[in-house]
């Protein structure tokens, strides 16, 4: 097939750009139905283990989990939008919301392995805890300053601007909560 586009391959994109190389951004749809065929596995994953809390007769955990965590999967791509509009990047808004969602995977695959390192050699565990912080803000600045096409400051901007409304977005209902609703293990 002469002249067709190259098929995207989102989970070697993600490791081409886990290790800092521009060209993970080609691997990447950039259309809407990218970024929600991205969100799908996401969604999917919190509705089930919401049901699992729901299963255990804790519904009104199971629905707070959900809510909750589909706040904390949305937030970043919807903050994100207004900037995205205000530096005319809204086309390139798409590709960066489609690679926050796969880069979910990512911290899905190395957070074990950090909880593993840092189970066996207890010493190791600020440094690993901090280590993996640290690589996560790169990552989301480096993604966000690729895919939107954003200078350092912007890209700066945007990572402090997700990070701080996605956090209050999750924190202050958790914060408001007044009672033991939201102990999802336990009892």
């Amino acid at each position: 097939m002469s002249g067709a586009r190259p098929p995207r391959r989102p989970g070697f994109g993600l490791l081409l750009l886990a290790v800092g190389r521009a060209e993970g951004f080609g691997h990447f749809g950039a259309d809407a139905d990218s970024f929600l065929a991205s969100l799908a596995p996401l969604v999917a994953f919190t509705l089930v283990s919401a049901g699992l809390v729901a299963l255990s007769g804790r519904v009104l955990a199971a629905i707070e989990l959900f809510l909750l965590t589909l706040i904390g999967l949305l937030a970043p791509a919807v903050i994100a939008d207004p900037l995205c509009r205000r530096w005319k990047r809204e086309a390139y808004w798409a590709l960066y919301a489609n690679i926050l969602n796969w880069s979910k995977l990512l911290f899905l695959m190395v957070a074990p392995l950090a909880v593993g390192v840092a189970a066996s050699v207890p010493v190791l565990g600020a440094g690993v805890a901090l280590a993996l912080l640290t690589y996560a803000m790169w990552f989301q600045w480096f993604v966000a300053r690729g895919a939107l096409r954003l200078s350092r400051v912007q890209a700066l901007l945007l990572l402090l601007a997700t990070q701080v409304g996605t956090n209050l977005l999750v924190i202050v209902p958790l914060l408001a909560d007044r009672g033991d609703r939201m102990q999802i293990v336990g009892k």
